[in-house]
């Protein structure tokens, strides 16, 4: 007796709709993440040493967020654009194998 195996073409194309949103969602992160959290010189205070190292210490974590943010965006881009590869092979397979048994 042989098994059958069937791919849900419809749940496929919704892994994908949701990757691209979180894509999407992902251009919001790094955009918050570099314009939102500016800490001006200043805004911690006047006049201590240490208000410098802080601000420097945020800008380098701003900088390691929106790398990694990019890194992220870049991983989730390339899942999506495989799984809609997967999808057109499994959907032309699947038209193919309709046209043979017409």
């Amino acid at each position: 007796m042989t098994e059958e195996y069937r791919v849900d073409l419809s749940a496929l194309q919704q892994v994908i709709t949701r990757l691209n949103s979180l894509v999407d969602t992902m251009d919001g992160v790094g955009s918050t993440a570099e314009y939102k959290t500016e800490l001006p010189e200043g805004y911690l205070g006047r006049e201590f040493g240490e208000e410098t190292a802080l601000r420097g210490a945020h800008g380098k974590m701003k900088e390691e967020i929106a790398g990694m943010v990019a890194e992220l965006k870049s991983m989730i881009a390339e899942v999506s654009q495989k799984s809609s590869v997967v999808l057109s092979g499994y959907d032309s397979r699947e038209q193919d194998v309709r046209a043979s048994m017409r």
